[in-house]
């Protein structure tokens, strides 16, 4: 099993969202083959809708750039995840643009109508795509997930289909590099390595393990006082 991991964070190594990531792919059997990429170290430039890739290079986009290193990787992972910080209620801008140009992947929209609510506006140029499993792992710094990745989720359900991916959603985000709340963040990065050997083992999470580790990890006013506390000490 090939597994690759697109960390779409800024901060790269530092990310908060890779803690949960991280635990999530503790759960792997061993011997799984896991590659990192870090998408802010990588040359990407955005796609500029030339089209190319649905004409004269059908499959292929034109751009020169570190993204036709990036091609591969996913055409060759059976799991792919990306790992990504909510920014502005959607995606960090690397991660936007590398998912700009995945375009090639997709065959043209010729006008259809999609009467199956869950399928994507395109189909996949090559059908062994639809044999992979995306898993987008995300946090963000409010106290509940619902009224902050709505956004986000509908852009994911027009490209793959709704239901045709994994997300796993972590409200305060910002409590994996608080000093304090170490237990009850232990506590939820065991249910996170519980998950990923269940995702390893099913391709798929249940409803019941998508409810356990989408609950806030503290109270809002635990939350509260813990992120005061924080960056008032970084504010000195």
């Amino acid at each position: 099993m090939n597994v690759l991991v697109l960390n779409g964070s800024p901060k790269a190594e530092k990310s908060n969202t890779l803690n949960i990531t991280k635990a999530f792919l503790e759960g792997f059997p061993e011997g799984t083959k896991i590659e990192h990429v870090n998408l802010y170290k990588m040359n990407i430039k955005p796609c500029v809708g030339c089209f190319s890739c649905w004409s004269k290079t059908p499959g292929k986009c034109i751009i020169k750039d570190e993204m036709q290193e990036l091609y591969p990787k996913i055409e060759a992972a059976d799991i792919v995840i990306e790992s990504f910080p909510l920014y502005f209620f959607g995606m960090p801008s690397q991660i936007k643009a590398m998912t700009d140009r995945c375009l090639p992947f997709m065959l043209p929209y010729m006008g259809n109508l999609v009467e199956d609510k869950n399928a994507s506006f395109h189909e996949l140029r090559d059908e062994k795509m639809h044999k992979k499993r995306l898993v987008v792992i995300s946090t963000c710094g409010y106290v509940d997930t619902k009224p902050m990745f709505p956004a986000l989720l509908k852009e994911l359900d027009l490209i793959c289909g709704e239901g045709h991916y994994t997300a796993i959603l972590c409200p305060e985000g910002e409590l994996f590099i608080a000093e304090k709340a170490k237990r009850q963040r232990e506590g939820y990065l065991a249910e996170i390595r519980k998950a990923g050997a269940e995702f390893a083992h099913n391709r798929a999470l249940s409803a019941e393990t998508m409810e356990r580790i989408s609950k806030p990890i503290l109270s809002p006013k635990g939350f509260e006082a813990i992120t005061l506390a924080h960056w008032e000490q970084k504010s000195k």
